[in-house]
């Protein structure tokens, strides 16, 4: 009977450069030994003066995945709109984001948010605020918003925005992922495929002590 009930569906949303690894531009800036930088275009991302491309050598202990990360200067921000994604309705999303403190202290507090965009217009779903100073010093930590839609959805696709409120921002591995949020609920043609199993059982159950009856008599 639980191998013929319902299960739940997830899926990834598509994120364009989710680790910041494609450049636009060289890092023609170096910052120490196996550290350089630019201040320049990060394919699949809009990117303002104060952004761009980072490979951060000794400022982290390591790089949540591969060896770049996004970086933005306040009060800049990063964002993508994800084009043909709109908010599906009665569904879960979770949206993480690995930021990271360098060993210099340099960060600040940020702001990341999933929002629609329609028109140049933003509606803010899900935000993450917080601080560098509450992330261990050279690491990244993976921070996490969820949102849940109903019947009725807003417009727009969706919409990533990494804000760099004071300091620095350092960010890399995005990922966004949707769920249902009826999926506890048996499609028609699973319960179609539980009756019958659970008629089989019954009809076994009888027969046999059906067959128990007829043995003592």
């Amino acid at each position: 009977m639980a191998i013929l009930s319902g299960t739940a569906w997830a899926d990834n949303i598509t994120i364009a450069n989710a680790s910041f690894e494609t450049l636009g531009a060289p890092l023609s800036i170096s910052c120490g030994t196996g550290c350089a930088y630019n201040y320049g275009p990060i394919p699949g991302w809009t990117t303002t003066a104060g952004s761009g491309s980072w490979q951060p050598g000794s400022f982290f202990t390591g790089v949540p995945d591969g060896s770049l990360v996004g970086f933005v200067m306040a009060t800049n921000s990063l964002t993508q709109t994800l084009t043909g994604d709109s908010v599906l309705a009665n569904s879960f999303y979770t949206m993480s984001v690995y930021v990271g403190d360098r060993t210099d202290n340099l960060n600040g507090n940020y702001t990341l948010s999933l929002d629609t965009i329609l028109g140049g217009v933003t509606t803010t779903l899900c935000t993450i605020t917080g601080s560098g100073s509450s992330i261990p010093h050279g690491t990244f930590q993976l921070e996490s918003c969820t949102y849940q839609s109903l019947g009725t959805v807003p417009s727009g696709d969706l919409f990533l925005q990494f804000t760099a409120n004071t300091g620095q921002l350092d960010v890399d591995n995005v990922s966004l992922t949707v769920q249902s949020a009826t999926a506890s609920v048996p499609e028609p043609s699973s319960v179609l495929l539980l009756s019958i199993g659970m008629l089989f059982l019954v009809t076994t159950l009888m027969m046999r002590r059906r067959k128990a009856l007829q043995l003592t008599a």
